[in-house]
């Protein structure tokens, strides 16, 4: 089973590398991209290995590991446009004409009239949205539960520093950087504490691929 996440955003480079592991580092944790991954949407889809080191004290799970981490997920890029998914968000909420035999019969058809959308995400979001031009999305799998919190963490961090915006499908949740960066370490807190120390599978970084 796997999850994905998008992040909208305007542009991206490998000049982000080295800012993305430093807002690691004040999350208490230490990562290491593939050598070979430039950030580049022609030759990086697919997935990206990471090493990872939660620094002790930090999370309880961690703590009982005493090894670096092998971790990842899996990366698509394509454009965003927002015009496009303002305008399919419209359509998707435009009234539904009944089409029961009866309504037919007699004439008359039963029309929904929902509230006019004028947003994607919400007012303030879509002010972000209108200047984003690509779609980078994440995908990692459940097996490697280090995998929620790399791939949350590296959403939200690079929301954070292009001005982007985090859409989860799984909830239908829009969310600045900023705004992620307050909820989702909550979130992986709670998930990885559900967890026994037995169901807390990871892999150990044993070298690059």
């Amino acid at each position: 089973m796997g999850m994905d996440i998008n992040v909208y955003t305007k542009e991206f480079s490998a000049d982000l590398l080295p800012k993305i592991k430093k807002r690691f580092a004040d999350f208490h944790m230490e990562i290491e991209f593939h050598p070979e991954f430039k950030f580049d949407e022609q030759t990086d889809t697919g997935f990206l290995p990471i090493k990872l080191k939660v620094h002790t004290g930090h999370s309880m799970q961690y703590d009982n590991i005493d090894h670096e981490i092998m971790t990842g997920f899996e990366l698509l890029f394509s454009d965003y446009d927002f015009d496009e998914e303002l305008k399919n968000t419209q359509q998707q909420a435009a009234p539904i004409e009944s089409k029961s035999f009866l309504s037919k019969l007699f004439g008359g058809s039963k029309t929904a009239t929902p509230t006019a959308i004028s947003f994607v995400a919400n007012n303030e979001l879509d002010k972000l949205l209108k200047h984003c031009k690509k779609d980078i999305m994440l995908n990692w799998k459940s097996w490697n539960k280090s995998e929620l919190r790399i791939s949350l963490f590296f959403a939200a961090i690079l929301a954070e520093l292009t001005d982007g915006v985090i859409y989860n499908p799984q909830d239908g949740r829009y969310l600045s950087g900023q705004q992620a960066l307050q909820t989702f370490p909550l979130e992986i807190e709670d998930y990885e504490q559900s967890l026994t120390t037995d169901e807390f599978t990871v892999d150990k970084f044993e070298g690059w691929i």
